[in-house]
């Protein structure tokens, strides 16, 4: 197999050289997530896309690297040394990008087809990112009460949003553009026509998010608790020249060509919750196809990637949803001050 440690070169698994793409695909993880990771860019393979992909990789081994690169046309950008949370540095990794388009996609989802031709948005003027409909806001914005009706974003973090734009871009419009915000799981843009874009987005993260390790929420932060999606919300809303949301979100339409994210805990690898189980016989397809191309796994295939399993697991879903509580739970009272 072709091993191609450079995003961009235009050749896939067999060695063959391709056309040059316009559109790179971006994720990030530590190694507790390179099965993750792995099965992103898999499913991609298995259905025939041939992206290039940039990953920002923490703690990350050379056999890890290995493990990546075998599936052809894989960048890694080494994240050592960063203290903060990484889906901090989702910005940070887009900027490495040198195609026309630039997709990011969170490493716990993976792709059910062959999505190449509706990753990237209808026109470079505009992002392919899904708002929230105004019945899910309350979910977003559960742990933080502002006296609102929790169907939009409450003005106090409009009006927080807007001046820290403000400060990092150099202006900011008048008025929101968006009552709802949306999930930065998945987005699309063109690098060309909005780098500074991204630009002001990282510097954002910079000005308003943790330097330390954080995890993907803090709730301590009054308007920046879902960390990069409050900033990516805030930079659509308030940037002057941001791209418009796309009116279109296409990657939940269609069984055959979604773009499907794992957004609780266990993750796929690890253990099944009884939203993701939906979506078993797709990702168990992923390594079993990964196995029958002899790739090398990021380890033993997990019990929980097998489909003679698939019965069995469906039963322990109810605990393998508690467990993770429980030792969260734990964790807290062990860190409690006292």
């Amino acid at each position: 197999m072709a091993e191609n440690e450079k995003a961009g070169t235009g050749v896939d698994m067999t060695g063959t050289a391709q056309p040059a793409h316009r559109n790179t695909i971006v994720t990030i993880g530590d190694i507790n997530y390179l099965w993750g990771i792995f099965m992103l860019i898999a499913s991609a393979r298995k259905a025939g896309m041939s992206e290039p992909f940039v990953v920002g990789a923490k703690s990350f081994t050379p056999a890890a690297e290995r493990v990546l690169a075998q599936l052809g046309d894989v960048e890694i950008v080494s994240l050592d040394g960063v203290e903060r949370s990484l889906t901090c540095l989702k910005p940070n990794v887009m900027l490495r990008t040198k195609t026309e388009f630039v997709t990011w996609a969170d490493s716990d989802g993976f792709f059910t087809g062959n999505v190449s031709n509706i990753l990237p948005p209808d026109s470079p003027e505009e992002i392919h990112f899904r708002l929230r409909t105004s019945a899910e806001m309350p979910a977003a914005f559960k742990d933080h009460s502002f006296g609102e009706d929790g169907t939009r974003i409450p003005k106090a973090v409009l009006d927080a949003w807007r001046q820290d734009v403000a400060d990092v871009a150099g202006g900011a419009t008048d008025a929101p553009r968006y009552e709802t915000s949306g999930s930065a799981a998945f987005c699309s843009l063109s690098f060309s026509r909005h780098r500074r874009f991204l630009e002001i987005w990282d510097a954002l993260q910079a000005k308003v998010l943790p330097d330390r390790n954080v995890g993907v929420v803090d709730t301590s932060l009054r308007y920046y608790h879902q960390l990069d999606e409050s900033t990516l919300n805030a930079c659509l809303n308030f940037v002057p020249d941001a791209p418009r949301v796309q009116p279109v979100f296409r990657m939940n339409k269609e069984r055959e060509r979604l773009f499907v994210h794992f957004i609780s805990q266990p993750k796929p690898w690890m253990g099944w919750t009884r939203r993701a189980f939906r979506f078993f016989d797709e990702y168990v397809a992923v390594a079993e196809w990964a196995a029958a191309q002899g790739l090398d796994l990021p380890g033993p295939l997990p019990k929980c990637l097998r489909a003679s399993n698939r019965r069995l697991i469906k039963l322990l879903i109810p605990w393998m949803t508690l467990k993770p509580k429980i030792v969260k739970r734990l964790k807290r009272l062990v860190s409690r001050p006292r």
